[in-house]
C-alpha cells in the first residue's frame, strides 16, 4: 500500500474523530496496488452515525489539506452496504 503510517494514522484519526470512534475506513484503487505511481487516495467510510453530505465534503477537504493529494470518498449508508461500489471498495480494499 502505498500511504506511509503517519498519512494511515491521520486519515484514521480524522475519520474516528468526525464519525465515531468505531467508524471503520479503507483504501481502495490505485493506493493499495504498490506498482502503480500517483494517484488519488479512495476512502471507504463506515461511520458509527449517519452523515450528511456536507459532512462528507468536509472531511473530503480537510484530508486533501492535510496529505496534499487528492481525496475520493464512498460512505456506506449502513454497516456492510450493499450497493455495488461499497462491496467492491470491502473487497479489493485494505481496512486501516
Amino acid at each position: 500500500m502505498r500511504l506511509s503510517t503517519e498519512q494511515i494514522n491521520l486519515i484514521r484519526t480524522q475519520v474516528q474523530t468526525r464519525f465515531g470512534a468505531s467508524s471503520r475506513v479503507w483504501v481502495f484503487g490505485s493506493r493499495v496496488d504498490d506498482a502503480r505511481r500517483g494517484g488519488d487516495v479512495d476512502l471507504y467510510i463506515e461511520p458509527q452515525t449517519e452523515i450528511t453530505p456536507w459532512q462528507e465534503a468536509e472531511l473530503r477537504v480537510q484530508l486533501q489539506d492535510s496529505l496534499r493529494l487528492p481525496v475520493d470518498t464512498v460512505v456506506a449508508q449502513q454497516p456492510n452496504d450493499p450497493r455495488p461500489m461499497c462491496r467492491i471498495a470491502r473487497l479489493t480494499g485494505v481496512a486501516l
